[in-house]
């Protein structure tokens, strides 16, 4: 099966860990920003440590290392720079006119940022972007922050250009790549290999694009970001602001997903379910076996990608004594449609993250008679204000996805949880009456959430508030947080604290395992799988594991996780798989100064 590294899997560090810090230096409106940035950049030819604050940072996405690197320190970054820009030489450096801008956040993080272009000429080269950030140092200025971006190989075409345009109809004996799953991260993928001009083909075990949605979800399932947070790559946009709404539903999303595939062509083959895969280091080249209504298909690829769904499927149910007693209903999220059947009966959700606010409002649509919502800690609690006040500035019907996605994902991750911090702490300051009226129904909410370090490590367990929210506050829905279930009984649950709680239906919002390798072990066996990386969780350097990167086996990928980010990374992925299919691998740097 080929070569499969020892050093897999990289262990997880908490992404709260890393030391990175936003500068906290004062800085004039009405300096010349555009100046100010010109006038730094040239350093970059020849950077040293002197150049940079204590706190320097680095993000490199491909452009320079090949891969996603994160350097921090002044020493480091200094070192490992000018390392790398010998080996690529950079030129043709050049400050974005119009970008220069300075960016504060809270009452004290501030710093100057500008866009700037390079080339590199070293072993592959390539048009690429940047950012710098820079803070005042006595009467100069010094560097905090560098992010580099792989935009485009010379010779390539354009990863981020997607026009309509029809399915291809001749198929290669062996294909550039094939994709399992056409989901949101397949889809995204997909869209971008299209876009390289490379053959592939997108295996999904559904009968229909988008019944991931429509049919295996509960009815009233929606994204809790908005529409053009969601969209997929290429123009037109798939989620116009025209005919979908700010909050994409099951049904929306199904659609979109059909109108992607239809208006851009995208090679799907539906009804097909991937039984194994194996490797021939040999010939470089994947054997899938997999089975299509009854009968079996073989296909080849040079490269295999995993878009089997990151977020996880095997749902996550706590275990409560007495569960033969219970004369009603008791289920996981995973299995509840609708409310329907038991309108105008007593429903119990266990959990307080997104799921269980969707099911509660859901009840309450269909007249039961009472709702609980069983708290089994405190909640991350983010408005549907606050949320709309910081990213759609970024996300929005008139900016391009590739600029919003660089803007949001671009940076350092590490800086990235950083400023979303300070926005929701000063977004939460200006409402607290809306956490108040919660709390008073004793729902316990934490005002000042770590997004990205719920994201990172924990892939769940906040509540993206964008309704059912107030069936709290009015007491519509009431709230059981000041004691755990212990048991069943006949009529419902019992708690910790003595008291019981009646209920026709009990629904578990309680969360799912991640599965994406051990959909790999499934596909590519145990002992292969095994030695595969993990999938999400960031390593030490506050880079995401696994997915978009080295997964341990030469030819083999993740895709997945939320939209912005499947959409944004498929970009690289698209590009390496091209690369290597064109005999010039990317390469990569793993090596540390």
């Amino acid at each position: 099966m080929g070569s499969v590294g020892t050093r897999f899997p990289t262990p997880a560090v908490s992404i709260t860990k890393h030391p990175a810090t936003l500068p906290r230096s004062p800085i004039d409106d009405d300096i010349d920003k555009e100046r100010v940035a010109a006038a730094v950049l040239p350093q970059l030819l020849d950077l040293t440590a002197a150049d940079l604050t204590d706190n320097a940072i680095w993000r490199d996405s491909l452009a320079l290392t090949g891969t996603f690197r994160t350097f921090f320190s002044r020493e480091l970054v200094a070192n490992t720079w000018r390392h790398l820009c010998k080996k690529s030489t950079i030129q043709e450096l050049s400050i974005t006119a119009g970008s220069a801008q300075i960016l504060r956040f809270g009452p004290e993080a501030c710093w100057l940022q500008a866009s700037f272009s390079f080339r590199t000429q070293g072993t592959f080269p390539s048009v690429c972007s940047g950012t710098l950030g820079l803070v005042p140092h006595g009467y100069s200025w010094k560097i905090w922050l560098i992010t580099t971006i792989l935009e485009q190989p010379l010779g390539f075409p354009d990863v981020d250009k997607l026009e309509p345009g029809p399915a291809d109809t001749d198929h290669p004996g062996c294909l550039d790549c094939i994709v399992i799953g056409a989901g949101l991260a397949g889809l995204d993928l997909a869209g971008r290999l299209k876009s390289m001009g490379l053959s592939y083909m997108v295996l999904e075990k559904s009968v229909e694009v988008g019944d991931v949605w429509s049919k295996n979800r509960y009815d009233s399932v929606k994204m809790h970001t908005s529409r053009d947070y969601n969209q997929l790559p290429g123009l037109p946009k798939t989620f116009t602001k025209e005919d979908y709404p700010y909050y994409l539903g099951s049904e929306d999303l199904a659609r979109g997903f059909k109108s992607y595939v239809k208006t851009f062509g995208i090679n799907v083959t539906t009804s097909t379910r991937v039984d194994a895969a194996t490797y021939d280091a040999a010939s470089k080249t994947w054997t899938i076996s997999a089975e299509r209504e009854g009968t079996a298909l073989q296909m080849s690829a040079r490269h295999l990608v995993l878009a089997t769904g990151s977020m996880g499927t095997r749902p996550v149910t706590p275990s409560y004594m007495n569960h033969g007693k219970y004369q009603g209903h008791a289920m996981h999220s995973i299995c509840w449609k609708n409310a329907k059947p038991w309108k105008g009966k007593r429903g119990v959700v266990i959990g307080s993250a997104n799921s269980a606010h969707d099911i509660i409002a859901d009840m309450v649509s269909e007249g039961f008679t009472s709702v609980t919502l069983v708290q089994r800690s405190k909640t991350w609690v983010l408005p549907a204000s606050t949320f709309g006040a910081l990213v759609d500035p970024v996300f929005n019907p008139d900016t391009p996805s590739e600029v919003s996605d660089r803007i949001l994902l671009g940076n350092p991750l590490p800086i990235q949880r950083l400023i979303a911090m300070e926005g929701i702490r000063a977004c939460a300051d200006k409402i607290p009456e809306y956490f108040e009226r919660l709390e008073a129904q004793g729902f316990k909410t934490e005002r000042y959430g770590d997004l990205w370090g719920i994201l990172c490590d924990r892939e769940g367990g906040h509540f993206f508030d964008v309704g059912s929210g107030e069936l709290i506050a009015e007491g519509k829905v009431k709230v059981k947080s000041n004691a755990l279930p212990l048991a069943y009984t006949e009529s419902g649950l019992s708690f910790e604290d003595g008291t019981e709680l009646d209920a026709d239906v009990i629904v578990f919002a309680t969360g799912y395992k991640g599965d994406m390798k051990e959909n790999a072990k499934r596909i590519l066996g145990e002992e292969v799988g095994e030695n595969l990386e993990e999938f999400w969780q960031c390593d030490q350097e506050g880079e995401i594991r696994g997915a978009w990167r080295d997964t341990g086996h030469p030819a083999l990928w993740y895709t997945g996780h939320g939209y912005a980010h499947a959409r944004y990374y498929s970009r690289f992925l698209a590009m390496r798989i091209k690369a290597d299919v064109e005999g010039r691998p990317i390469p990569q740097w793993s090596g540390s100064c």
